[in-house]
């Protein structure tokens, strides 16, 4: 073998090599953020500093919304960070929208904004499942009858 076919077989192996780990590592974030029930560090101190205490409940719903959250508001139960259950009148419940590729049920980063008087006055970000609650498509063709 001459000198060019050797190098480009070894540059094409590298390059093999290196996309295979790549995307096992793409395949390994992805299996742990699915399933694992601890939210990041990193995404907790970065909704708590986007969202800090005394930010209005508008600022919050479209701050978490533009970081790919789901929000609605709620009445009733929710879990705090210290895994609590705690009741509220009202809060804003805000589910991590789901990827590309998802399960019908995975664990999500959920935050929960409790407010007072119109501005936020509690924070709790937590990890769990979250199913989707609307039917996927149907699995029949149309005009299949």
């Amino acid at each position: 073998m001459s000198p060019h076919p050797a190098r480009f077989a070894a540059g094409l192996a590298a390059a093999f090599l290196i996309s295979g780990c790549s995307t096992f590592s793409g395949l390994h974030d992805y299996v742990r953020s699915t399933f694992t029930q601890t939210v990041d560090p990193k995404t907790n101190d970065h909704v708590h500093a986007t969202v800090p205490i005394g930010t209005t409940m508008v600022a919050a719903e479209a701050t978490l919304s533009s970081q790919g959250y789901n929000c609605d508001t709620r009445t009733g139960n929710f879990t705090d960070e210290l895994g609590r259950s705690r009741s509220a009148s009202r809060f804003l419940s805000c589910v991590q929208r789901a990827g590309k590729v998802s399960f019908a049920c995975e664990n999500r980063d959920q935050v929960v904004v409790v407010p007072s008087g119109g501005v936020v006055d509690e924070v709790d970000v937590v990890r769990g499942p979250d199913c989707d609650r609307a039917p996927g498509p149907a699995l029949t063709p149309p005009n299949a009858n």
